[in-house]
């Protein structure tokens, strides 16, 4: 398990953050939403949306909140997502069934970020984060 605040970084090239409801038909809006910010030719895009994917659909399972914030700070090589909501009655962790119909998400965020962790505000909201730098081939 990763849990670590995160660090300072440099100031973001842009920058955005956009309120969905916590419904997962909403997880297509957020990607959406964030492609755009982005833009397609973002080196990090395609990660970055699959990994909001992962952490939106976490927030819409498990947290009590009717909603889900989602931040993104942008540079030219490093995306920052930040997926904020109201917490629920766990923390993020890994389920060890390859051949269940869940617990893919961290191990996919494990793989594809760079750096990556969560915090429990002192409100009890919850935020997952990660940082995707731009992929090299």
């Amino acid at each position: 398990m990763n849990r670590r605040i995160p660090g300072h970084l440099p100031s973001p090239m842009r920058s955005g953050s956009q309120i969905f409801p916590a419904t997962p038909e909403t997880v297509a809006d957020a990607r959406r939403w964030l492609t755009e910010l982005l833009g397609t030719t973002h080196p990090a895009c395609d990660d970055a949306v699959l990994l909001l994917s992962e952490a939106f659909t976490n927030s819409v399972r498990h947290s009590r909140g009717d909603t889900v914030t989602v931040l993104a700070y942008v540079r030219e090589s490093t995306v920052r997502v930040k997926v904020l909501d109201r917490g629920g009655d766990t923390l993020p962790h890994y389920v060890e069934d390859p051949y269940g119909e869940g617990g893919r998400g961290l191990p996919i965020m494990h793989a594809l970020a760079q750096d990556w962790g969560f915090e429990v505000l002192g409100n009890g909201q919850m935020v997952v984060w990660f940082d995707v730098a731009a992929a090299t081939f």
